[in-house]
């Protein structure tokens, strides 16, 4: 029985596991199946989950008792068989049923299918093929078949040598509700959302009290405060905005337009359509670099090429309904959100693709301001440039290059009325949440209708989170005061230094690299900056910054403006000084964890370091398959298609022999090949290429607490495994599901899980997964880099 299910379901093609079964995709999955090689593969696949079901139970023949093995097997065919075989297809409950496909009426299913499919149809794992339309004529190959066999593993979740990601969280998996206001939960995002919920403690208790003027926590309750007085944000509505609403409807031609940046520049203190900062200069760390920006889309570049009706519709809703709240008329909302979407439209097609952003060989472009001013023949670049309050330097950096360039199509002074509405909504988009509700609620209404996001956060989760993120220099060292430990922080180190001794020897072990590359790896690793829990010294860029509280007049517009001055001069400060590399990238209560390619630095914040995540009660393997996970992830960052490209010092520079790099190009498409198309709901599929950077950090990370956990006197692989996958525990709405997988450069959840899991030999050993199994892959496919 396995061995025959194991030459079915092994050695599929990726692409095989992206169809959602329509009849575009039957021509590229080679010859259809039969009804015989239906039932014999799916009486093998089902034996776990329906004791005794026999052949006879999946396929019994048509009226005349024929049972018409060598038939082609149709779509209605093989889903009635499919249900036959599992005995019932259960209904989806918590994130299954977020991820199933939606429900549909069709108009076309036969009537002898009717009852059967029904279940099917209820199980939420099989799509139309059009509007109204199932195509139940329509032949199924191998590949489709061994999708639906998959989707039903998962929706079982009861064997984990089948789905062992769904069947290690089911219990979570089945009772995961999301939370009002959130379009998504998992094991990482509940600690943040706990982390969330402890500094909003921080920020309520002082916002309760009395403070001297000047302190932290004086700008902490004031800033609070602020924000919850809706009846004077209410009252006052648009007039905090108006002067600049006001000064870009004046606008005219394109120079009044440039004047109007100019006003904003100076007042708000950020740039918007066109733009000068500082960054810090990939090929020499050590310095800040100038560099160029112009405007770009709002949403992801697929979204206007790729995206549903509905989202788009949301999108135009959404944008309409901005228009109007910013003083325009229907029509006149209508026309400013049609202007703002083509315009963006036209910028997402010359934009980079995601996974191009992080690449120093696309983003790294020098221009001199004579270049530039070629780009943009019909702008003052000298007054752009002045607006920033920057020194002259000889050259600039641009990351996106085809984003400039058609940004410069529109300056040509024939596109002043469609620059003028997307300056409009510019302003309404970046400022309109520090206004009245109604902006609020706009954005609720477009989250519900975009991403699936059901209720709305209360009044005081809003504040708490707005006071967290523009107050976050003041709490992050109350926060590590009352919830980190030196204790965790001396383990963090000691596991980091244990994981950095193993890449050393696994790099030393490579057979597909040089001796001289593989020093020039080991030193990386050598210089490598570690970061855990808190910096060294806290951020005091507030001290200076005056926050007014509501009885001296202050408001959330006004006080936020404030905020933005200061940071706008701690930026400009940077300028000619050489690049602190001890500065954190964000802030210590942070649930997230890094590395910079141009410090060479990993960084864990105390947020993170906290259960489940991380225990100083924790076995040895349970700490090493979540915290040891994330750590050595971002180890292997530094070694990742990107990361591969920076030197130990922090700078882009060829470290590699010609060969040795062209061997891990190699390796690297293999990645790409192996999350290709993968499913992680029903009909979401992975984009290879897009996550090959976070997908090739998961596999050196599995591979490094593997052999750690190996390293152990008896070593509990079964904890460690069990930890991995829980630490991916992951549920929301289809359509943000959809939306993300778009978009993220990191694999969805589940992939992050099991396609992981099934590279390790140790893993198969662990829970005897074998030939035919659902989560089997044969050795000789398995991929491998670090």
């Amino acid at each position: 029985m396995k061995q025959t299910k194991k030459r079915f379901l092994a050695g599929l093609s990726a692409a095989a596991l992206a169809l959602t079964l329509s009849p575009a995709a039957f021509a590229a999955q080679g010859d259809a199946l039969t009804r015989g090689e239906a039932r014999d593969t799916l009486l093998s696949a089902a034996g776990d989950y329906n004791a005794g079901v026999t052949a006879a139970d999946i396929l019994k023949g048509d009226e005349t008792g024929a049972l018409h093995e060598d038939r082609e097997l149709t779509r209605a065919e093989a889903l009635v068989m499919l249900e036959r075989a599992f005995g019932g297809l259960p209904a989806p409950v918590g994130a299954n049923a977020r991820s199933a496909f939606p429900a549909e009426t069709f108009t076309d299913v036969p009537q002898w299918a009717g009852e059967e499919l029904a279940g099917v149809f209820g199980a939420g794992i099989a799509a139309g093929t059009g509007e109204g339309l199932f195509s139940p004529e329509a032949p199924i190959t191998a590949g489709e078949l061994d999708t639906l066999i998959r989707r039903v593993y998962a929706l079982e979740g009861s064997n984990l040598k089948d789905d062992f990601y769904a069947a290690v969280n089911k219990e979570w998996l089945d009772a995961a509700t999301l939370p009002a206001g959130r379009t998504v939960r998992g094991t990482m995002y509940d600690l943040m959302d706990q982390v969330d919920q402890e500094v909003a403690g921080l920020i309520t208790e002082i916002a309760a009290g009395t403070h001297k003027k000047g302190t932290g926590e004086q700008k902490i309750a004031d800033l609070y405060h602020n924000v919850m007085d809706w009846d004077a944000r209410n009252e006052a509505g648009l007039t905090p905005l108006q002067p600049y609403l006001d000064a870009v409807d004046a606008v005219e031609t394109q120079d009044d337009l440039i004047a109007a940046l100019g006003t904003i520049n100076n007042e708000l203190h950020t740039s918007l359509m066109l733009g000068f900062g500082l960054t810090i200069d990939l090929k020499d760390s050590t310095k800040y670099a100038v560099v160029f920006g112009a405007m770009a889309p709002s949403m992801t570049k697929d979204f206007y090429t790729g995206g549903t009706q509905a989202q788009q519709d949301a999108y135009m809703t959404y944008l309409t309904t901005l228009a109007k709240l910013g003083g325009a008329d229907e029509e006149a909302a209508q026309r400013q959100a049609g202007n703002l979407y083509e315009l963006e439209k036209t910028l997402a097609a010359a934009m980079l693709n995601p996974q191009e952003q992080n690449d120093v060989d696309k983003i790294y472009n020098l221009y001199t301001m004579a270049e530039l001013q070629k780009v943009f023949p019909k702008v003052d670049m000298d007054k752009v440039y002045a607006m920033s309050g920057l020194k002259k330097e000889d050259t600039i950096g641009v990351t996106d290059v085809g984003l400039i360039e058609a940004a410069a199509g529109f300056f040509d002074g024939e596109h002043v009325e469609q620059l003028r509405d997307a300056l409009r909504f510019y302003l309404l988009m970046n400022y309109g949440g520090l206004l009245n509700k109604e902006f609020t609620e706009a954005s609720n209404a477009f989250n519900q209708a975009y991403m699936g996001m059901e209720g709305s956060q209360t009044d005081e989760q809003l504040a708490a989170a707005q006071v967290q993120s523009l107050m976050s220099g003041y709490l992050e060292q109350a926060y590590v005061e009352k919830y980190f430990s030196a204790e965790a922080k001396a383990d963090v180190e000691a596991m980091i230094a244990d994981f950095i001794s193993i890449y050393k020897e696994r790099i030393q072990n490579l057979d597909w690299m040089s001796a001289e590359t593989k020093a020039m790896a080991v030193k990386k690793l050598d210089t490598m900056r570690v970061n855990v829990g808190y910096p060294d010294q806290w951020d005091d860029s507030l001290d200076k910054v005056e926050i007014k509280g509501v009885a001296d007049g202050g408001s959330f517009f006004d006080n936020v403006i404030a905020l933005s001055g200061a940071g706008r001069e701690k930026l400009l400060s940077y300028q000619g000084k050489p690049v602190d590399k001890g500065e954190w990238i964000f802030p210590a209560f942070t649930v997230n964890a890094a590395y910079m390619a141009t410090n060479n630095s990993i960084t864990f914040p105390a947020g993170i370091l906290q259960a489940p995540m991380y225990d100083v009660e924790a076995s040895r393997e349970e700490n090493l398959g979540k915290i040891g996970y994330v750590i050595a992830h971002e180890i292997t960052h530094a070694f990742d298609n990107n990361g591969a490209k920076f030197d130990e010092n922090g700078n882009a520079a060829n470290w590699w022999a010609e060969a040795d790099y062209a061997a891990f190009q190699a390796l690297c498409d293999g990645v790409v090949a192996w999350y290709d198309g993968q499913e992680s709901a029903p009909g979401i599929t992975c984009n290879g290429a897009l996550t090959i950077s976070e997908n090739v950090a998961d596999l050196g990370a599995a591979a490094c607490v593997t052999e750690a956990a190996g390293r152990e006197e008896d070593p509990d692989y079964e904890t460690l495994y069990r930890s991995m996958a829980e630490c991916w525990a992951f549920s929301a709405n289809r359509a943000y599901q959809e939306v993300v997988v778009m978009m993220d450069v990191h694999a969805p959840d589940k992939l992050r899980g099991n396609r992981v899991l099934q590279t390790m030999d140790q893993f198969y050993e662990t829970f005897d997964i074998q030939p035919g199994d659902g989560m089997w892959v044969e050795p000789e496919a398995r991929v491998s880099i670090w």
